[in-house]
């Protein structure tokens, strides 16, 4: 597998296409440019990994053909690849995203080539993942057809004898599961419902395999152990066909990556029959984190780094630095820009003015643009969780609000597009349902058996009974989908309606309303009531999770300390500055990630909000890096 030579002159044409006037490419970057061969690619948050990718996909095509017919496969988490190629590789689009290549979601490409076809060999059949609560419906219903008595006995008197604690009974049979060694057990409980040996667990696992030949469905978290499974039985010549096919195989934020995506990638991708480049950053891998028997990936085969970052100033870059596994310094192409972070100390008393002072603070750096992006993230978001969370500096924010609140139907298209890109194919199918739910709703179709109106639970039970073939083609359709946009979701919505009214010769779409079919108008207001406050400035103020602002770039961002199983994760992250003992844990590992993450967000302004008492044992360790904003109380100042 030859290597290309990339000359000078056509790194500089990429740079004016990709990077604007001016602008270039960090050595660093330019040497994973020029790099063909298998290897890991470690590269600190704003390095432009995504549009260095873009680079190498760019002299690629220029270069098709490749020897052999074979193809390129791009692969990651979300389908951002996908639409950076169409938007910035337009010319070359076509040519890059059509046969022999693939770019896609990592998972969509292993339920496609390994899961898919494992479950159609073993069961005969295509099986729909579905969310817990309609999986636990399909698995109660069978326990109550007559052939698992025993079972039914041990379920409905366990359930009784707890029934507070759960909203109903189907709630209580979604918590059930086989343990490791077949012992039947319930989440949140130390003590088995009954071992291996006994009728009742033999029959939840006989239970479990009539819901997924006969009904054709699995929950979303039995599929990992589908695919477990798929990936063991994986041939030696199956895989073979993947190394013929694809000459170079990109995997971006490979970090992220599971155990069963790991080992999948692995057997299908022979580094010595094809080049296999992972791209990443070990120290951002916050999706696995805490979960027993993940590690870390730790590049190897002699791995390349980008170091240079070009998205903040050198001043956030040296507090991101101690916050590395390895404290390998980031440099910022920006250089120094003399001004330091900004750390907000505060005590309870004050901590609802913290968002204030942020703003305040966005008006002293002279950040007024209206169209930037400004962001306050914190850890802890749900309500329910004790101590310190998002709410507890801004009452209003609400962690599970539906972020979209307009109902109509390109609305929904474009929820399900989002879902879709983002790998969750579980969310996305509950966005389809809303949309049939709504429709349903407009042309007066009613349940036959009630004659009321479908309810979300009744559309379900029969999209997931008598209508689940046709209703699992369309989902595994979206699921498929090479290029996630408005028209090709909208061409499997309307497929799907077609089918449902295949002995009519109306089109179920003359008798929505207009208004319906109308563009979602998204105004302030609608940004206020979904997480967002506007300012004086006509700044719009957004809140999350660090989980939710992964992957991207703020003009400002402040970074919320928050609580979580009796400590702070900013209190977590003071030994990695040289304060108090070295603590080795996955939680402090994983707040360690967290603010990692969180800090590299911002491409302008990087503020903290810190309480007291973690600014107290940190002594005067933040002085030299941060410039500090105090308003605690007069009792609490710093005096």
């Amino acid at each position: 597998m030859s290597e290309w030579f990339v000359p000078d002159e056509e790194i500089a044409e990429i740079e004016k296409l990709l990077l604007g006037k001016g602008c270039h490419f960090a050595d660093d970057a330019k040497a994973v440019i020029r790099s063909w061969k298998s290897k890991d690619v470690a590269a600190c948050p704003g390095s432009g990994k995504t549009t260095v990718l873009l680079a190498k996909l760019k002299i690629l095509a220029d270069r098709m053909p490749l020897e052999d017919g074979a193809g390129i496969c791009v692969l990651s988490h979300t389908n951002v690849a996908v639409n950076e190629v169409r938007t910035k590789l337009s010319d070359c689009a076509e040519k890059l995203l059509r046969y022999p290549n693939y770019v896609g979601t990592i998972q969509s490409f292993i339920d496609r080539f390994v899961t898919r076809p494992y479950v159609i060999q073993t069961y005969g059949k295509v099986v729909l993942p579905v969310e817990d609560r309609i999986y636990a419906e399909h698995l109660y219903r069978m326990i109550c057809s007559g052939k698992y008595d025993t079972l039914k006995y041990v379920v409905e008197l366990r359930y009784k004898q707890s029934a507070n604690k759960y909203a109903d009974i189907v709630d209580f049979v979604s918590k059930l599961y086989s343990d490791d060694k077949n012992a039947l057990r319930i989440e949140q409980q130390g003590r088995a419902l009954a071992g291996a040996k006994k009728d009742s667990a033999k029959q939840f696992i006989k239970a479990k395999e009539a819901v997924l030949v006969k009904d054709e469905v699995i929950r979303y978290k039995d599929s990992y152990l589908l695919a477990k499974k798929a990936i063991e039985s994986l041939t030696h010549d199956y895989a073979n066909l993947f190394g013929s096919r694809f000459r170079y195989v990109f995997v971006d934020e490979y970090q992220d990556c599971n155990m069963e995506q790991r080992e999948a990638l692995s057997k299908l991708f022979d580094n010595t029959q094809c080049n296999v480049i992972h791209i990443g950053d070990s120290d951002q891998a916050i999706y696995n984190c805490q979960i027993d028997g993940i590690t870390d990936w730790i590049p190897v085969n002699d791995y390349l780094s980008i170091v240079s970052s070009c998205r903040y100033s050198q001043e956030i870059a040296d507090v991101l630095t101690p916050l590395r596994k390895e404290k390998v310094r980031i440099i910022s192409s920006m250089g120094y820009c003399g001004h330091k972070p900004l750390l907000i100390v505060y005590d309870m008393k004050t901590i609802q003015k913290v968002i204030d002072i942020y703003i305040d603070l966005l008006d002293h750096k002279n950040m007024l643009d209206p169209c930037g992006t400004y962001k306050v993230i914190g850890n802890v978001g749900k309500e329910t969780v004790s101590g310190i969370k998002i709410g507890t500096y801004w009452e209003q924010y609400v962690s599970t609000k539906n972020k979209n609140g307009d109902y109509r139907y390109w609305a929904l298209v474009d929820q399900i597009c989002n879902e879709l890109q983002e790998g969750k194919l579980y969310r996305a199918e509950q966005y389809l349902r809303r949309v049939i739910q709504r429709i349903l709703h407009y042309v007066g179709t009613t349940n036959k058996d009630t004659g009321k109106e479908y309810t979300q639970k009744s559309l379900h039970e029969r999209l997931y009974g008598e209508l689940v073939k046709v209703y699992s083609s369309s989902v595994l359709e979206l699921s498929e989908l090479e290029s996630v946009n408005r028209e090709s979701v909208d061409n499997v919505i309307r497929n799907l309606f077609s089918t449902f009214y295949a002995d009519t010769d109306i089109n179920i779409f003359d008798y929505v309303p207009k208004e319906f079919m109308d563009e979602p108008i998204v105004t302030k207001k609608a940004f206020i009531e979904t997480n967002s406050i506007v300012d004086n400035h006509n700044r719009i103020i957004q809140f999350d999770t660090i989980h939710g602002v992964k992957g991207e770039t703020h003009d400002a961002t402040l970074y919320l300390e928050t609580e979580v199983k009796g400590g702070s994760d900013l209190s977590r992250i003071l030994q990695y500055y040289n304060v108090g003992e070295t603590v080795t844990s996955s939680l402090y590992e994983y707040s360690r990630k967290l603010a990692y993450v969180g800090f590299s967000r911002p491409r302008k302004l990087l503020c903290v909000a810190m309480k007291a008492e973690t600014f107290k044992k940190a002594n005067d360790t933040f002085l030299k890096y941060w410039d500090i904003v105090d308003i605690r109380t007069e009792e609490d100042s710093l005096s």
